[in-house]
C-alpha cells in the first residue's frame, strides 16, 4: 500500500511540475512592439552611404548607447538632426549639426528634453529627422522610425526579431555608412 501510494504522489508531482524553461516569459512591452520593423536602415546619396540603426540602449553599459546616423566619407555634413515622439508632436533631442568627434554631447542619448534639462529616458519608438550634405554638393533629407529600448523584463524578447538594427552593426571600411549584418548586436543583458 505504501509502494503505491509513493508511486502516485510521484506520478502527480510529474503531471504537476513543469521545468523552467516551459515556465511563462515576461512579455515585451506594448511600448516596444512595433519596434524593428520594416523601416529602412541604408540610405543613398548619390554613390554615398548612410546607416540610421532602428533600435539602441541607453543604459550607459558603453554598448548601443546613442544613437545617430554612420555616414561614409563622402558625407560632409549631417543637419538639423532632430528627434521627435512617436506621434511626431513633440522634439524630444535636437542639434543643429553632429560634430563626430564629439558625440558623446551631440548624438541623441535617450533622455527626453524636459524645457530646461534632460532628466527622464525616453522608451519605445521615435520619429528621426535629419539633412544629409555630400562633399560633392548633394543634399538628401532621411526620415525614418527607431526605438530607445531600456533593459527592463521582457526587452530580451527582441531578439527573435531579425529586423533590429544597432549602432554597433555599423560597418567599417569599405562598408562605412552600411549596415553589417555579420556584426553582432553587442547586447548581452538587455537585448542578445
Amino acid at each position: 500500500m505504501n509502494q503505491l501510494l509513493l508511486f502516485l504522489l510521484g506520478m502527480t508531482c510529474l503531471q504537476s511540475c513543469t521545468p523552467k524553461e516551459n515556465s511563462p516569459q515576461t512579455p515585451l512591452p506594448v511600448e516596444y512592439e512595433s519596434c524593428c520593423g520594416v523601416q529602412p536602415v541604408d540610405f543613398n546619396l548619390g554613390k554615398h552611404s548612410i546607416y540610421v540603426p532602428n533600435v539602441f540602449t541607453p543604459n550607459n553599459d558603453g554598448v548601443n548607447d546613442y544613437f545617430y546616423p554612420f555616414v561614409s566619407d563622402g558625407i560632409s555634413e549631417v543637419q538639423g538632426f532632430t528627434i521627435f515622439s512617436a506621434e511626431g508632436d513633440t522634439v524630444l533631442f535636437q542639434r543643429p549639426t553632429l560634430v563626430y568627434n564629439d558625440l558623446r554631447n551631440y548624438a541623441w542619448n535617450g533622455y527626453r528634453n524636459n524645457g530646461s534639462t534632460f532628466s527622464t529616458r525616453y522608451r519605445g519608438r521615435f520619429k528621426y529627422g535629419m539633412r544629409i550634405v555630400s562633399k560633392d554638393g548633394l543634399l538628401r533629407f532621411v526620415e525614418g522610425e527607431a526605438c530607445s529600448v531600456l533593459c527592463e523584463p521582457g526587452t530580451k524578447e527582441l531578439k527573435e526579431k531579425t529586423s533590429c538594427f544597432f549602432p554597433s552593426q555599423a560597418g567599417a571600411n569599405d562598408k562605412l555608412g552600411l549596415l553589417d549584418r555579420s556584426l553582432a548586436a553587442g547586447e548581452k543583458d538587455c537585448v542578445k
